[in-house]
């Protein structure tokens, strides 16, 4: 049994039904997540004979990354081959006061985006609670090495979070977990493209924030980019988002720009709408193109003039820089074919 697949809830079940008190549990995670000790041979709080017990029940196998891509700008894509081949990125994004990690969950994406090139790979599985939550503890320890250390968790990477529904929700118990990575909900975003009954379902279980790939204002649009809009109109996402506990969360509208697509000022301004909607922020996304891509990259000033029509109407709209595009670790680019 991998043990990085379980929750503390989960260990201390196995725990008890193989004659462990349950407080191994909160033992056995401090030293794997807090100390990164990966042989119970070394965990000297607990005795010789559990030890050896504990070693036959469980396996301490993380996946590490076996390439590591680092882009002029800082930013580092870590590159995880697993056990059938497959290969799944996350990105470490430094920043002056932060250090952004950005998330897979699929071994590339059913999605298929128009604009993103993962979704134009296909794809091939979910990932397991281990193989996610080993790219956090990669991320940490390659941080480190610079004196950093990864302070806000984006499931934004490869893969649609909410069709891998329930090891996300183990690996946010994880990631939240006090004796686990002990990171703050409101430091961990889930995006999603818009898989409605699972939003509704994130608000009910999880205290994380909000982050929804919208990228289009209108059916009629997002039907040509975002096949799940046919299954997902947007008059159904957006009464999913209505029913997100905004209160204590924070939601944000995420929006690629593509030239003479979806970039008029008309969409601004239905854009303004929706955010106002759930006070919202609204990251506006440069298009960061790919071989074979279907548009092209909106002009700098076009993306200001939609950003100060956003700001007129008292929306908080941010242009996000792009990072990492010289080693295809900027948004909508990660993803390589199987080995």
């Amino acid at each position: 049994m991998q043990i990085f697949d379980l929750t503390r809830k989960k260990l201390e079940s196995t725990l008890l039904e193989n004659g462990f008190p349950k407080f191994k549990a909160t033992q056995i995670m401090q030293w794997i997540y807090q100390k990164r000790v990966f042989s119970f041979d070394e965990m000297t709080n607990i005795s010789k004979s559990d030890r050896e017990k504990l070693a036959g029940m469980f396996e301490i196998t993380p996946v590490f990354p076996n390439e590591i891509f680092t882009s002029s700008d800082g930013t580092k894509k870590l590159a995880f081959t697993l056990s059938d081949g497959n290969v799944v990125e996350a990105v470490i994004i430094p920043e002056e006061t932060r250090c952004t990690l950005c998330v897979s969950t699929q071994a590339g994406c059913p999605i298929k985006c128009a604009f993103c090139r993962t979704g134009s790979l296909g794809f091939r599985r979910n990932l397991t609670v281990a193989e996610i939550n080993s790219q956090v503890l990669s991320a940490q320890i390659e941080a480190g090495k610079n004196e950093k250390r990864i302070t806000n968790l984006v499931f934004m990477g490869m893969g649609e979070p909410l069709l891998n529904f329930e090891n996300l929700l183990d690996s946010i118990d994880i990631l939240l977990d006090d004796f686990g990575f002990n990171f703050s909900n409101r430091k961990i975003t889930v995006s999603t493209s818009g898989i409605a009954d699972k939003i509704v379902e994130l608000g009910e279980k999880t205290k994380v924030n909000l982050a929804v790939s919208l990228h289009a204002v209108t059916d009629e649009k997002r039907d040509k980019i975002m096949p799940v809009n046919k299954k997902y109109p947007l008059k159904e996402l957006l009464k999913a988002i209505d029913s997100y506990p905004i209160s204590r969360k924070m939601v944000v509208l995420e929006y690629v720009m593509l030239k003479n697509f979806n970039d008029f000022p008309e969409d601004a301004e239905k854009l303004a709408k929706i955010a106002k909607r759930y006070d919202a922020k609204v990251n506006i996304i440069p298009f960061n193109t790919f071989d074979g891509a279907a548009f092209e990259p909106t002009p700098m000033k076009k993306i200001i003039d939609f950003q100060n029509i956003l700001i007129a109407k008292n929306v908080t709209a941010l242009i996000r820089k792009s990072r990492g595009g010289d080693k295809l670790a900027a948004c909508g680019q990660l993803g390589r074919v199987k080995n």
